[in-house]
């Protein structure tokens, strides 16, 4: 069970790394996003009027990134990692995009701002989540073509994050 609960969060020794920093500044993107939305929640008093919106566009968000990492089961790490069982991804959400779970990220966030109403959020996602999860992204492509052949034909084919648009 242990096995399960730490492949579900990402934990998976072995594999080959090709990344030291994105998932770093994934992190502190994210943190900044905390750190604002404490801070205007506690310091400014916000109102709340939106507060159900936002919930269920993070409620969204949370579905599609979840189903993502469950599709990819084992091969999900948090690390860009190429395991010796590595297998490229291209069915379920992965058929009409490549990288579903920063979609469902991103959605959370969203959800995430118009929640709690937090503009800093919103400036600390546009100023440092979004170019963090771009970096992300080009590591993992990067690395995807170089393990996998047919990943640039599927990357033809197949939007980054936003079905048939993006």
């Amino acid at each position: 069970m242990k096995e399960k609960i730490a492949l579900f969060f990402g934990f998976r020794k072995g594999g080959i790394s090709f990344d030291k920093y994105s998932l770093h500044a994934v992190l502190l993107g994210l943190l900044l996003i905390i750190l604002f939305t404490v801070y205007e929640i506690y310091i400014l008093e916000k109102s709340y009027t939106l507060a159900w919106s936002g919930a269920v566009i993070f409620l969204f968000g949370a579905i599609i990134r979840i189903t993502a990492r469950l599709q990819l089961g084992k091969l999900f790490t948090f690390n860009v990692k190429i395991m010796h069982d590595h297998k490229l991804k291209t069915d379920g959400l992965y058929t009409y995009m490549r990288h579903p779970g920063y979609t469902g990220l991103l959605i959370e966030v969203i959800g995430w701002c118009v929640f709690f109403q937090s503009w800093l959020a919103a400036l600390a996602t546009i100023l440092f989540l979004i170019p963090a999860g771009y970096y992300r992204i080009k590591v993992e492509e990067q690395t995807l073509e170089i393990n996998f052949p047919e990943y640039k034909e599927y990357k033809k084919k197949t939007k980054a994050l936003i079905p048939y648009i993006f």
